[in-house]
């Protein structure tokens, strides 16, 4: 997703410098497609956000009242699900800073309306 991003940002900087009523209507539906993705993005960061929480919480509880194996496992699970929901937010991050360029692009082509 993210050369996708980036090489359609490199072909409608280009091609913004000559707009057409097509390349407008294209350029919307890009846009569009690229915000689903990112609704989409945003709520599986939220649901791994919302697990790691948990998983840190009963982690958190075994450390300090039981122990055990089973505080060893939700301790690993919990590591693993808070590396995941890092990526995801990098991921995420990087989503949103290339949408609001497009945005900005979309301000280009039609300033000379």
């Amino acid at each position: 997703m993210e050369n996708r991003i980036k090489n359609y940002e490199k072909f409608i900087k280009e091609a913004a410098k000559h707009p057409t009523s097509e390349l407008k209507i294209y350029h919307s539906e890009m846009v569009r497609n690229f915000q689903h993705e990112r609704a989409v993005h945003l709520i599986v960061m939220l649901f791994f956000v919302a697990l790691t929480l948990v998983m840190m919480t009963i982690a958190l509880h075994g450390i300090i009242f039981v122990g055990g194996p089973f505080t060893i496992f939700a301790s690993i699970i919990a590591a693993l699900l808070f590396i995941i929901t890092a990526f995801y937010i990098k991921h995420y991050y990087f989503l949103e800073n290339h949408i609001q360029k497009l945005y900005d692009i979309t301000t280009t082509l039609y300033k000379n309306d």
